[in-house]
């Protein structure tokens, strides 16, 4: 395997050399929330970035930084269209809902003017229909519009969407020559950075960022409490259809509290120790699809023979990425041949249960899938791939079915007990969250002006791979973040760098 690797190597160091390290500060200054029943436009005014920051004060990047510069024209509150009727003032969240992490997740859809309308258009009109069209869907997303009274409801009092309108001076093509995490954490709106606490703020907050060139940075940070990517991909297609004027296909729906009742006397919940509190580094790693060829000719070492089939996109790139992720957690701190590292792999339960879910299911629809290693055993790709199959493939139909209702309570609060053993004998750090938004269709969202040329998700403050497609050709696109000693080590990784690209512009893919 070693011989094959380098070989690779050597026909992919040309990949290797567009490495970019460009670090640009991300913290919009202190813009106070404002709420408004109309839109209207403030005074200009000029913000810098500058080192972000999480809720509790630890550094998740370097400060030595670039800064970008933003220029604020309107901060406002977008309400539903019409009222929410008072029989859904109160909205139950689910059980997976209530033990989620409360955080922001900060994604970002590029946006080209494929119809080059002028900046003018673009900050009066094109900003005012979107404004506009996002009134009228919160009507339908009305949980959206409200207010998270606890970790059990969300009181839909119409709080509305903060919605921000910023002009960056540089093109959008200039923008993605060279984009890192904190480059692109300058297009978060305020006060919706990812370990802010959602209680008593809007579930959403939208940064409008538009360039020179009348692109777009539209930039959604979604409260963690009510959307899982799905949901995310969902509203954002409701949106866009919207923005089009074409006609809804489809509503949400809002059945997970009932499949799932939330427990007020849950006596688990998860460990903290999937939060970082330690200074966190995130790096973009990009598979095309001749590495992923490669990579997916490997076998997957598996007990049953009825999955004997080869890996995944998502199989392959997270068993590299978990390996390589453990290994330089195992460098830096001392692990034992019994010292374990996880995985914890987020499925999406709509498909899996018998019968299927609506797809058009609101919430945290997303159970966490256990798998574990050895860092000091040194396990090949097979075992880990194998590794990854047989815990997901343990999230079937009857383990859906036994979440349900009350009898699904003990099932959960025996999978946080389970989570908090395993965590209590390991370091902070011997876990990884893992997501795959693969297959999602993302990059079919139509505004009507020309569909996304890149989405990014940001890191929401854990140790985190989000596996994303790339805009064409099969692609994989890996959003690494670990501590900043283990990026150190990761991105450094021969075995990784064999494989995939790290940080090139998205333009190049």
């Amino acid at each position: 395997m070693r011989w094959f690797l380098s070989a690779h190597k050597a026909t992919r160091c040309f990949l290797i050399s567009q490495q970019s390290h460009l670090h640009v500060a991300s913290d919009l200054g202190s813009l106070h929330s404002m709420q408004m029943h109309s839109p209207s436009c403030f005074s200009a005014h000029q913000y810098t970035t500058s080192s972000y920051r999480s809720i509790n004060g630890n550094k998740h990047e370097h400060t030595n930084t670039k800064k970008v510069d933003l220029e604020i024209i309107s901060r406002e509150t977008i309400k539903p269209a019409f009222p929410t009727p008072p029989h859904l003032r109160t909205f139950n969240l689910s059980i997976i809902d209530q033990v989620m992490f409360d955080c922001y997740i900060p994604l970002v859809l590029f946006l080209p003017n494929n119809n080059k309308a002028t900046i003018t258009h673009v900050v009066t009109k094109r900003s005012r229909h979107l404004k506009e069209t996002l009134s009228r869907i919160l009507t339908r997303f009305y949980p959206v519009a409200g207010e998270v009274k606890d970790d059990l409801h969300i009181e839909c009092i119409d709080k509305g969407v903060y919605f921000v309108v910023a002009r960056l001076n540089q093109t959008l093509e200039d923008f993605l020559g060279r984009p890192d995490e904190q480059k692109v954490r300058g297009l978060i709106p305020h006060n919706f950075g990812t370990l802010q606490s959602s209680k008593g703020n809007y579930l959403a907050g939208v940064q409008l960022n538009i360039f020179n060139c009348g692109g777009i940075g539209l930039c959604t940070s979604l409260a963690h409490k009510i959307f899982d990517g799905h949901t995310y991909f969902m509203f954002m297609k409701a949106w866009a259809a919207a923005v089009r004027g074409s006609p809804e296909s489809f509503s949400p729906t809002f059945v997970a509290s009932n499949l799932f009742p939330n427990n007020p006397s849950l006596k688990y919940s998860l460990p903290s120790k999937l939060m970082a509190t330690e200074s966190l580094s995130t790096k973009r790693f990009v598979f095309d699809s001749t590495a992923l060829a490669l990579l997916k000719a490997q076998p997957v070492s598996c007990t049953s023979s009825s999955v004997s089939r080869g890996p995944t996109r998502m199989e392959a790139t997270t068993a590299l990425i978990w390996k390589a992720a453990a290994k330089a957690a195992s460098t830096i701190r001392p692990f034992s041949p019994q010292s374990p590292h996880a995985l914890l792999s987020m499925v999406n339960l709509r498909g899996r249960a018998s019968p299927p879910l609506p797809e058009e299911c609101v919430g945290n629809i997303i159970y966490g899938a256990v798998g574990i290693c050895f860092p000091e055993s040194q396990p090949e790709l097979a075992t880990l791939m194998g590794e990854i199959r047989k815990s997901i493939a343990k999230i079937n139909s009857e383990y859906i079915e036994s979440l349900r209702g009350e009898k699904g309570q003990e099932v959960v609060n025996g999978t946080l007990k389970m989570l908090k053993d395993m965590t209590d004998g390991m370091h902070q750090g011997d876990c990884l969250i893992a997501t795959s938004l693969l297959n999602s269709g993302i990059y079919e969202i139509d505004f009507g002006w020309g569909k996304p040329i890149w989405f990014y998700e940001m890191n929401a403050g854990y140790r985190l791979l989000a596996l994303t497609d790339t805009i064409k050709g099969g692609g994989v696109e890996a959003t690494v973040t670990l501590s900043s000693r283990e990026m150190e080590i990761f991105e450094r990784d021969p075995a990784v760098l064999s494989y995939a690209t790290c940080n090139p512009s998205p333009l190049h893919h």
